[in-house]
This record gives C-alpha cells, sequence and structure tokens, in this order.
C-alpha cells in the first residue's frame, strides 16, 4: 500500500524559542522536520534537537504507556486512570499521617514548554495544602529573584534588543543556547544571524564568559574573567563607570534611593583590582565600561553561567546595578515594552516596586531555615526535606516535566533522598534517570501530539507574536496530556481546580482547545484569529505606551547596595577558590543538540554521545594527558570519570563538561553526570540555599586502573 504523506505547521516545543516548523508526516509518523521560512520569528531556522523531532516522538525509549514499579523493583505497564486511582489513595494515606507538608511538587524545565501544564499543575498542588513547591528556576536562576526582592524593580520596562546600540550578554551562549538571559526576547531565535545582523547596523557586542564560546568568538569585546570571579568583574565595571561619571544621573536622582553608598562599596574595585582577581586585563575592563556607558540604548543580561556560579547573588545584583545606573530603562511617554498578545496587559509605569525582602517573611522550611521565594523553596535543599527526620519531611514527590536525578548538585545524596520516598511519581515520555527511581511514571503526550500555544513565551520573542498549533500526528492510546493527569489526580483526591477564573467539572472536563483558548481570553487577539494563522500571528504594536507613577509609587526607590550586598563584596574581593589540591575550575557548559538532559539519549543527535571533560590543549599537555585518554576529575564532593578532550577555546585552569548527562543505570553508555562533582556544602548562597553548580574546584589525573573509577 502506497504510504500518505503530507506537509503539516506547528511550532517546536523544546525550548523558548518555539521556532516555526513544517512537519512530513507519513502515515501518522513525522518522517521529518523543516524550519519553517514563513516564520515571522524564527524565518526557517532550527537547531539539531529540533531536527530531531521525529524521534523524540516516536523513539523505540518513548512511553506508550504509564508504568509502575513492582516488587522485584522493575516497572509493569498500568493503565493510567488506574495509575490515578492508586497514586490518589497513597497521596491521602500520606497526607493523613504527616500533614499536607509531606507532599512536594518539583516543577522541571520542560513542564514549561506545554502551555496547559504549569498552571494546572500548580491549580493540583494548591489543593494540597502543602509549601513544599520547588521547580528548575530555583537551581540554576533564583539569583534573579533575589535581586528583585533586595533591589525592587523598575516598573517601566527595559529597553529593546531591536534599537539597542550595545549588549552586553554574561554567563550565557545564545548561539548554542537560543537563551539570550533574562526572558527579554534578546537573542533568542536564529540567534547567529540575528547577532550578526545587530552588528551589522551598528550594535556593539560584549560578551563575559570564561571561554571562547561560539557567542564570544562574534563580539566586539570579549571578557574572559576566571570561572566564579564575574561579581568582582561587574564591580570593576561600575567603578568604571561611576569613578569616570559615566552614569545615568537624571535616571539615577530620580529612581535610586542610594547611590554614594554603591559607589563607595566599588571605589576600591579598581581595573588593576580586578586583573589581578579575574585575569582581565585593566585596559579591557576599563573599554568594556567605557562601550557600555557610551551606548544610548542596550541591556546587560545574564544566563545559568552567573546564576549557578559562587556569588551568584552578588554578581547577579551588580549586573542589574550596571543596567539601572546606565539609566538602561524605558522612561515616561516612550513605547511600552508590551509584548503580550494572548497573556493580559500589564501596564508600564515609570515608577519602583521597591523592595519586600518577602524570603524573610515566606514559609519556613525546616532545613537550615531557608524560607519561601516567590512560593517556592530553593531545590538546593530538596534532598535534606527529603532524608531529614522528623516532622514535616517530604514522602511523596511529583515530578513534572523534570529530571532531578540528573539535576540536582551532589548526586549521590539527591539519589538517596529519592530512593527513600515513601512515592515518587514521574511524568515524563522517557525512562530518565527519575524516572527509573519512581514508583508511577506517567507517559504523557510529546509535543506534536498535542494542541498548543505560545502564551507562556511571549516574553522570550522579539515582537508581539503569538502561534497555535493543533496535534499533528495521533498519540498512541496508553498515554495522556500532562494538563489531563494533574486534573484527574485533583479530582480523584476530592479537591476542586480552578482554570482561568473558573472550576473546573472533571466529569465533564474541557478539551485542550477550550482550556488553550480559556487562557487567551484576556489577551488582545481572539483565538479564533490565532487558529487560522497557522504560521503564527504578529499581533503589531500596541500603542501602550509608559505611564507616569501612581500617588504611591512615585517616592520609592531601588536600593543598589544594602549592608548584605555589600558583605558579599567584600568576600568576593577575598574569596580564593583555587588550592594547590584543586587548581582547576570545573564549569558547565551547553551544547546545541539538548536542552538539559532532553536529547541526550537520542542515538546519533550528541556527537560521540557522551559527555568528555574538556582542557586547554596546554594544561593536558602539562600533565601528561593525551586527547581522548580516560581522566579521573575529582573535587570535595566526589569524582569522576571522563574522556580527555582538548579544547583551545578554554582559558589554562579550567575544565568544561555538560551538565545533566549520565545515567542511573551503570550500563548506559550516556557519559558522566558532572554533579558527582557538586555539592551542598560550602559555597551555598544565603538566602536562597543556592549551591556552587559551575566554577567548581577539581583536580584531573589520568585514569590509570579501573580502581582508580
Amino acid at each position: 500500500m502506497r504510504s500518505v504523506t503530507s506537509r503539516v505547521t506547528s511550532f517546536c516545543r523544546l525550548c523558548a524559542s518555539s521556532c516555526g516548523v513544517l512537519l512530513d508526516v507519513e502515515d501518522g509518523r513525522i518522517a521529518r522536520v523543516l524550519g519553517d521560512a514563513h516564520h515571522p520569528i524564527s524565518g526557517g531556522y532550527t537547531c539539531p534537537k529540533g531536527r530531531r523531532g521525529g524521534d523524540l516522538v516516536h523513539g523505540p525509549d518513548r512511553l506508550t504507556t504509564s508504568m509502575r514499579r513492582t516488587a522485584a523493583g522493575t516497572h509493569e505497564p498500568v493503565p493510567v486512570a488506574g495509575a490515578v486511582t492508586e497514586i490518589a489513595a497513597r497521596l491521602r494515606t500520606i497526607v493523613d499521617r504527616h500533614g499536607p507538608d509531606a507532599v512536594a511538587l518539583f516543577m522541571g524545565t520542560q513542564q514549561n514548554f506545554a502551555a496547559l501544564t504549569p498552571p494546572m499543575a500548580r491549580a493540583w498542588f494548591r489543593g494540597t495544602g502543602s509549601h513544599k513547591l520547588f521547580s528548575t528556576m530555583t537551581i540554576d536562576q533564583s539569583a534573579k529573584w533575589v535581586v528583585a526582592e533586595r533591589m525592587g524593580t523598575y516598573l517601566g520596562g527595559r529597553q529593546r534588543f531591536e534599537d539597542a546600540d550595545v549588549w552586553l550578554l554574561a554567563g550565557t551562549n545564545p548561539v548554542v543556547s537560543a537563551n539570550g538571559g533574562d526572558g527579554d526576547g534578546a537573542v533568542v531565535q536564529n540567534p547567529s544571524v540575528i547577532l550578526r545582523a545587530a552588528r551589522d547596523r551598528g550594535l556593539r557586542l560584549i560578551v563575559v564568559d570564561p571561554r571562547r564560546t561560539e557567542t564570544a568568538a562574534l563580539a566586539d569585546i570579549h571578557l574572559a574573567p576566571r570561572p566564579g570571579t564575574d561579581a568582582v568583574l561587574f564591580a570593576g565595571l561600575l567603578h568604571v563607570v561611576l569613578t569616570e561619571n559615566l552614569h545615568d544621573a537624571d535616571f539615577c536622582g530620580r529612581y535610586v534611593a542610594d547611590l554614594p553608598a554603591l559607589a563607595a562599596a566599588v571605589v576600591g574595585v579598581t581595573p588593576a583590582v580586578v586583573q589581578r582577581i579575574c585575569g582581565v586585563p585593566a585596559d579591557r575592563v576599563r573599554d568594556a565600561a567605557r562601550v557600555f556607558a557610551g551606548g544610548a540604548r542596550g541591556m546587560a543580561t545574564t544566563g545559568t553561567g552567573l546564576c549557578m556560579g559562587p556569588h551568584s547573588n552578588l554578581a547577579e545584583h551588580l549586573v542589574a546595578a550596571l543596567n539601572v545606573v546606565c539609566g538602561r530603562y524605558l522612561r515616561e511617554g516612550e513605547r511600552a515594552d508590551d509584548r503580550a498578545v494572548l497573556t493580559r496587559h500589564v501596564p508600564a509605569r515609570a515608577e519602583v516596586a521597591p523592595p519586600t525582602r518577602a524570603y524573610e517573611h515566606g514559609f519556613r522550611s525546616r532545613i537550615g531555615d531557608v524560607r519561601a521565594i516567590r512560593g517556592e523553596l530553593p531545590s538546593g535543599i530538596l534532598a535534606d526535606e527529603i532524608l531529614e527526620p522528623g516532622p514535616g519531611r517530604v514522602r511523596a514527590l511529583i515530578v513534572s516535566g523534570g529530571n532531578p536525578a540528573a539535576a540536582l548538585p551532589d548526586r549521590g545524596k539527591a539519589l538517596r533522598a529519592l530512593r527513600s520516598l515513601d512515592l515518587l511519581v514521574c511524568v515524563d515520555p522517557r525512562m530518565s534517570d527519575t524516572a527509573r527511581l519512581a514508583d508511577f511514571v506517567i507517559a504523557p503526550t510529546t509535543m506534536y501530539e498535542r494542541a498548543d500555544h505560545t502564551a507562556i513565551m511571549e516574553p522570550f520573542f522579539p515582537r508581539p507574536f503569538a502561534q497555535f498549533t493543533p496535534a499533528v500526528v495521533p498519540p498512541p492510546p496508553g498515554v495522556v496530556d500532562d494538563w489531563r493527569f494533574f486534573l484527574d489526580l485533583a479530582a480523584a483526591s476530592g479537591q476542586p481546580v480552578k482554570f482561568a477564573g473558573r472550576i473546573l467539572d472533571p466529569a465533564a472536563p474541557p478539551t485542550s482547545e477550550q482550556l488553550l483558548a480559556m487562557m487567551a481570553e484576556r489577551g488582545r487577539v481572539p483565538f479564533a484569529d490565532l487558529v487560522a494563522a497557522p504560521h503564527g500571528h504578529l499581533a503589531g504594536d500596541s500603542g501602550a505606551v509608559v505611564g507616569p507613577a501612581g500617588k504611591e509609587g512615585a517616592g520609592h526607590r531601588l536600593v543598589l547596595m544594602p549592608g548584605d550586598v555589600r558583605g558579599e563584596l567584600r568576600a568576593a574581593l577575598t574569596d580564593s577558590p583555587v588550592t594547590p589540591q584543586f587548581p582547576f575550575l570545573l564549569t558547565v557548559r551547553r551544547i546545541r543538540e539538548a536542552v538539559n538532559s532532553t536529547g541526550t539519549r537520542v542515538p546519533g543527535l550528541v556527537p560521540g554521545g557522551t559527555n568528555p571533560a574538556s582542557l586547554h590543549p596546554d594544561d593536558l599537555a602539562a600533565l601528561a594527558i593525551a586527547d581522548g585518554q580516560a581522566v579521573t576529575v575529582r573535587s570535595a564532593s566526589g569524582r569522576l570519570r571522563a574522556t580527555a578532550r582538548a579544547d583551545g577555546t578554554l582559558a589554562r585552569g579550567t575544565v568544561s563538561m555538560t551538565h545533566c548527562f549520565g545515567g542511573v543505570d551503570p550500563r548506559d553508555d550516556v557519559g558522566v553526570n558532572v554533579n558527582a562533582l557538586t555539592g551542598t556544602g560550602d559555597g551555598v548562597q544565603s538566602i536562597n540555599a543556592m549551591p556552587t553548580m559551575t566554577a567548581v574546584p577539581v583536580t584531573v589525573e589520568p585514569t590509570a586502573t579501573e580502581q582508580d573509577v
């Protein structure tokens, strides 16, 4: 019988870029993924993992039914309805015996790329009465939340990449990751083309990264600080800006409470001090500060490289302070940066939301007196919340779109914690590390098997844009939409679910399309118009402008150098992480072929299929290690075995590996997990319990025998 082939328009949902794609579908299976050249945002761009979307949907490791752990420790198929009933009953028993805080939810990165899942998962969680909410945000970027709580937030909005004449990217490599940092629409879709075009129109690009990354290779100025010294570098940039009076005095006079305190704090962080601590030549520090401050418009934005390193709260604070003192925000009367299309419009106002330090008042964990930030507890304490005996110990964990077994620091402790749970449920289309440890694995639909739209991704788009896609291929009969699992679990637990302002009837649940329409009710594009636009809908300028400050907000000011931040700066200036015992610094890097652990197991996608330890060729020579030789990398927390790889883009003294590789099954040949080298002891940040996940002191030595592993 001749196969039936059709070409269907959709969009990828592996990362925030949401690139437009064309799918060649043969007999209900995706045969090929192409970029959609008519897509107004991505313009035909796709990445390697996006082009392997068919393998992610139909690959041999794809779960086509939910699974239940047997008494023998293996997994057997179970109908999802039966799994929901059993999970609800076991949760009820745990709550009755130990209270609601014995139940926790971990929300992973992939959950965010299905528009309906986050609100439905949160709706179920609210019904449990628990405070134990965790996510990947608090294991890689919670410093951004800390900055807002300690500094405050300017509500007029930030300047845009599209009309900037200078931009600074720190700790992010968008040419590879398609993420320019901060969810501000900067350098997300088709990143290499966008950056080159911006430079052609005159933009000056500054990149801060210890490695000469693919993005740094395009920069006008590349600052390569020693890993973990970013905070000192940005203090030095502020020193130059303030001592040379390059700051925006008008903006600071209107919106800053303590500019003299900031100036006093950085007065001693001269370019010479930066050169000594960071290894960046003093003249390059001055040049970068002058170029950034001299631009009329532009921002400094950051990625996980800054947020996962030592002194991350301080480093993020000083980057934000650099934007403030240079006045990189929209003023009253300017066109607002309004990218809301399906979501509710929030008026921009030329005023400050003052610092609230809400983390001083939120729910207090029993671990280290850490408090919740924006309703979430830091994921750095999740393992301790599970392992530490006593009232309130987490005994049941639901994991939605994440893989904490691969992502959490101190891998040994994390695995012990997950194995010790009374109930572990994982929503995952594959047997990830976490799924292999789970009592139940709920097999969800994958991205091309469900209807979806881009409401959650709007902040990442450079222009007001939205797209809807129907399901493109039929799902296997044994899977369920993620959102439907949480709705059914709430119903089986006797919990009402409120979605988009209405209580849902689980006996007559709405369709995905109906829920997506409900989400878009407060947007400015009718849902029917969105459905009728196969390549997406450019909404155009909303006409919104930055309004004046309200009466209550007119007197609020940003706080740039509170006492605790100044104390952190003093500590950063005296910190020396490299020791004779651990003379190298391990940094984590991203690759085009994977998003965290998604994609690492697709055959042939990741070159070599493993996770090498990259070092500068001169370091390999000094260690008498050959390219391709087995090495053991050790830290104060643990060790791992990897294959050495020569990489001339690295500075000497640096080891670079990718996070979220490895497997709990020793028979898996999928590389090693760097969290064998990270811990939750030294270097943990106050406030958000963020451990050091990059710039970890290590040593590297040849692996002579199997006993060394």
